[in-house]
């Protein structure tokens, strides 16, 4: 079966969820979520064809929106803030898939006090650091990539505000 995915979860945040069950790793009790500007048929690209998908750096790297634009702050998702598991499903072409899914308690919003315009953010990342710019492996794994739910492209403009509600889905995934 062919299909277009909304996520892409590179091998580090494979392997780290590996760590945690069944390994019994501590899982944080705080995530991050970053801004990313790779077109997402990149992104897409990447975790379709298995390779490993890092975050700025590496051969097949997603880049953050930079901090050189004044972009300076990853929003925190506090591990108690996420909602219940809830039941819901997933169309890819002609086949209707079962999903799993918990949504962040609130929209996070970032807003652009740069001074500068941001452009070409193309959608979010959930991390394991704060660090505006570190790299994978460099202190930061990143779980998973995601485009806007309408897969646009935004531009915010000093005093612009962008406001995402994460929602973290899994499925099985049928051959």
């Amino acid at each position: 079966m062919a299909s277009t995915s909304q996520y892409v979860w590179p091998q580090e945040g494979l392997d780290y969820l590996m760590g945690v069950v069944p390994k019994g790793g501590s899982a944080p009790s705080t995530l991050y979520m970053g801004l990313f500007t790779t077109a997402w048929s990149t992104v897409q690209g990447y975790g379709l064809a298995n390779i490993n998908v890092t975050l700025n750096g590496g051969t097949y790297s997603v880049t953050e929106l930079s901090s050189a634009t004044g972009y300076t702050t990853r929003p925190s998702l506090a591990a108690a803030t996420w909602g219940a598991q809830a039941a819901g499903t997933v169309t890819i072409g002609s086949n209707t898939i079962n999903v799993r899914q918990s949504t962040y308690g609130s929209a996070v919003t970032i807003t652009n006090s740069s001074g500068s315009t941001w452009t070409g953010v193309n959608g979010i990342f959930v991390a394991t650091s704060a660090t505006v710019g570190q790299a994978s492996g460099s202190g930061t794994t990143v779980l998973w990539y995601a485009p806007f739910s309408d897969s646009s492209t935004v531009t915010l403009a000093n005093g612009d505000s962008i406001s995402v509600t994460p929602v973290w889905q899994s499925a099985p995934y049928p051959a």
